[in-house]
């Protein structure tokens, strides 16, 4: 039987990913998907976005037409983004039919097949992700230190299962309060000392440390851990447009390899977004995550290990095993 503690977790990730508060997490919606693919249709992609434009592998996508291009093979004539604050957002609009494909990180995507979503795995866009546990200035300089503390992270999200499996590593799970921030909000309780400590990925990890925020510790330290991105959609919408699948996975493997191709022009169009320097971008972003084929290996068990946690922790009602997620959606149940 699951513990109060665990109960109320496993509800928060349900409601986090059953479209509450869908119609005021959307930037714009717009209409439904409606055509057959052969007559062509808007598809509409939810992700998270700090600059109200597309981030990331797909915003490059976007930006070098890639994206478009390769999706024109199964009907689709434009794309509408949808920005959210967080992953588990993102799931509630697909889940709602708010969004056709959710950009998400792990956590939400294997939430919203573990809590009864029917949902497709269309591929990894990302994997080998590295989070930070970053502590405060003039507070505990280990993992340890944060014992009788607060630290936060959005619940529900990749942020959210990284620093609660950091935790659980060093067997506080008990001895430390977790959060439900936003990473903003999480960040300026950070700066005020309000909390001990939250988890941050990439360039804006780096960003802490050269302002003297102490790194208490990171998921790279821990063979086998690190964040993958999912890309998921209904069901109901693959089966809607035969090929779409095919078409998302040549687009993410297509973009990928044009940024390997130019990562520093890709690094210089980041960094422009972040507002920081591409030296600093740099040293935050690792070729290794951009996989170029759409379930890599060691991605499927980066994501296998995490729904392990997430069910140790009661946050998946109806346990699955990722491989056969895969061969479920990719048609493969040889």
């Amino acid at each position: 039987m699951l513990s109060m503690k665990k109960l109320a977790r496993a509800v928060a990730v349900l409601l986090a990913t059953t479209g509450m508060a869908v119609l005021a997490a959307c930037s714009g919606g717009g209409s439904s998907a409606q055509s057959s693919g052969a007559e062509g249709y808007t598809l509409r992609i939810g992700t998270t976005s700090t600059t109200g434009t597309p981030a990331g592998n797909i915003g490059w996508g976007d930006k070098k037409g890639i994206l478009k291009s390769d999706l024109a093979a199964a009907g689709v004539t434009n794309i509408k983004y949808s920005y959210f604050q967080s992953g588990a957002d993102i799931v509630s609009a697909l889940l709602a039919g708010a969004v056709d494909v959710a950009a998400v990180g792990d956590t939400p995507g294997l939430s919203s097949k573990g809590n009864g979503g029917d949902v497709t795995l269309l591929s990894l866009d990302s994997y080998n992700e590295d989070m930070w546990l970053v502590g405060a200035k003039g507070g505990p300089t280990t993992i340890q230190g944060l014992a009788g503390k607060s630290v936060a992270a959005a619940t529900g999200t990749q942020r959210d299962r990284s620093i609660r499996q950091l935790l659980d590593l060093a067997g506080l799970t008990t001895r430390v309060t977790v959060s439900n921030l936003g990473t903003p909000q999480a960040l300026a309780a950070l700066k005020s000392g309000k909390i001990a400590g939250t988890v941050l990925g990439g360039a804006d990890a780096y960003t802490l440390t050269q302002q003297g925020y102490p790194v208490l510790d990171r998921l790279s330290k821990h063979k086998g851990l690190g964040g993958v991105g999912t890309d998921v959609a209904l069901k109901s919408f693959v089966s809607k447009h035969p090929g779409f699948e095919k078409a998302w996975q040549n687009a993410i493997v297509s973009i990928n390899r044009d940024i390997l191709g130019h990562f520093d022009d890709y690094l210089t169009w980041v960094s422009q977004l972040d507002g920081i320097s591409v030296a600093l971008e740099r040293k935050g972003t690792d070729r290794k995550t951009f996989n170029t084929e759409p379930y890599p290996a060691a991605g499927i068990a980066e994501l296998q290990t995490s729904l392990d946690f997430l069910e140790k922790q009661g946050d998946i009602k109806k346990p699955y095993k990722v491989a056969d997620w895969v061969a479920e959606s990719s048609g493969d149940q040889s």
